[in-house]
Order: C-alpha cells, then sequence, then structure tokens
C-alpha cells in the first residue's frame, strides 16, 4: 500500500526467567516518539541491572528529545535495507536519526563507564549492558536499527522471519570464521556498554511496510526459543501484548534460564 500511512501497535514484556533470582533487563517503549530499547544487563552483584536501566534510560531521554509527535509515514516503494556505510543514498531525517542512535548509545556506554570508574572497578571489570533498539523515524517509512551486544531485532514481513542484527559474541565470531574446533560458549560477549571508555554500536536502517512485525529481545528468548518456534507466535498472535507473552511463556516453558525480556511492534495501514 504505496499511500497509506503506517500506524503502530507495540507491547513490551519482561520476566525473571526460572532459574535467576533478579531481573538484570530492562525494556522502554515510547509510542509517542516511536522507538523501543531492550538492555540486558551484566554483572550480578556489581549492577548489571543498574546498567540496562541507565543506558535505556540515556538512550530513551535523548531519542525522546528528537522524535515527532504524531507524525504519520508514507511506505517507500520497494524494500531498501542499507547499513550505515550507504549513507549517500538516504534521506536527510534518516541520516540524523542515525547518527542520534549512535551518539545516544555512546553517551549510555560513558554513562555507566563512568559508574564503574566511580566504584573503583578497572578497565573491563564491574557492569555492563548489551542494548538494542529500533526508531521509527518521524515522517519516513524507515526503521532504524541499533544494537551492541547479542540482544537481537527480528522483522517478519509476509510470514517469513528475519535477524536484523548479528550478535556480537565470541560464538557468532567463530561461526564466522567456519566453525573449526571446539564451539564457545554462546554468551561470551565482546561488545557491550559500560566495560570500556568507548563503544562502537551497529546502526542500519531498515524499510518498513504495512503488515510488517519488529520484534526485539534480549537472549533469554533466542537462547531458549529457536527462531521457527519465533516466526510460529509472530504469525499466529496479531496482538503484540499477547504474543510478548506468549513468547516468554514459551521460554519458561524450555526451562527458563535467563531473565527474557520481549518487545514486539506491528504496523498496519491505517
Amino acid at each position: 500500500m504505496p499511500n497509506a500511512a503506517l500506524v503502530l501497535t507495540v507491547a513490551g514484556l519482561t520476566d525473571v526467567g526460572r532459574s535467576r533470582s533478579r531481573n538484570e533487563d530492562n525494556f522502554h517503549v515510547s509510542m509517542d516518539g516511536g522507538f523501543a530499547i531492550v538492555c540486558d544487563g551484566m554483572g550480578g552483584h556489581a549492577g548489571g541491572d543498574i546498567a540496562s536501566r541507565k543506558a535505556v534510560d540515556v538512550i530513551a531521554n535523548l531519542l525522546g528529545g528528537y522524535a515527532e509527535v504524531g507524525t504519520t509515514v508514507t511506505p517507500d516503494a520497494g524494500d531498501a535495507d542499507r547499513t550505515h556505510g550507504d549513507l549517500a543514498g538516504i534521506e536527510p531525517m534518516v541520516r540524523s536519526a542515525m547518527s542520534l542512535a549512535r551518539s545516544a548509545v555512546r553517551k549510555a556506554n560513558r554513562a555507566i563507564y563512568d559508574l564503574n570508574s566511580a566504584r573503583g572497578f578497572a578497565q573491563g571489570r564491574g557492569m555492563g549492558t548489551t542494548v538494542a533498539g529500533c526508531w521509527h523515524v518521524p515522517g519516513t517509512a524507515q526503521l532504524v536499527v541499533f544494537h551492541a551486544g547479542d540482544s537481537r531485532v527480528y522483522r517478519l514481513r509476509d510470514g517469513d522471519l528475519t535477524v536484523l542484527t548479528r550478535d556480537h559474541s565470541l560464538y557468532q565470531i567463530w561461526l564466522d570464521n567456519g566453525g573449526r574446533g571446539t564451539a564457545p560458549q554462546r554468551n561470551i560477549i565482546v561488545r557491550a556498554l559500560g566495560t570500556g571508555e568507548d563503544v562502537e554500536p551497529e546502526v542500519a536502517v531498515h524499510s518498513l511496510q504495512s503488515g510488517d512485525a519488529v520484534l526485539i529481545c534480549s537472549d533469554g528468548l533466542n537462547g531458549m526459543v529457536p527462531d521457527g518456534i519465533i516466526a510460529r507466535v509472530l504469525r499466529e498472535e496479531a496482538e503484540p501484548a499477547r504474543a510478548c507473552a506468549a513468547l516468554i511463556e514459551a521460554a519458561n516453558e524450555a526451562g527458563g534460564q535467563d531473565n527474557v525480556t520481549v518487545v514486539i511492534g506491528r504496523f498496519t495501514a491505517s
């Protein structure tokens, strides 16, 4: 529907799971601003929950200060997904949004790093967090996706599920190098917020169409539930809040070995 505005319906849910005593995940959903963020804290007693909350607050405040309330969106023809390396072909508002998203993640990283330094933790120690988020850019049919770590963003389009992010993990590096030798643990993260003075998030832009569903999750979901089941739930449950609950239930039924957080947005033609 090339001339129809897109309407976003979104919901989020988090759960401690069945094996952890504390939930170190945090998330934020902005209906007016059209963005959502999921952070998976690391550090246990060092304050993983504090790190994830700090990251969510810093990023949400920066994006919320820019987002325009009530802007309608007109889908472009075709599917023009681009990474941040293809900026020449991206309209100015989208380039600006990508730049702001990158800056927001970097500021969140520095805020957590400073907290660690104030507590006497050396670089690479203390609390940290992954981040994954997406932002429906005002006035466009584009979705800015940003992440650092192994929290993920998926898109369901015409029944097909696509991962829009690439895990920053030792296991993913092992896969990229051909998967030779013994596989490392899946939860060893090679990029996160707060563990170093600087961080470089991955930022990309993806097209939106009527009927698309976007999922952001911590690895407590995809670490327990195969992508095929995630896709089936998204196909069968159109209402985001019920789909969030169904996916968390599936993660817990599979063992619930980690905190699990799910945010789902659906885009429909008005």
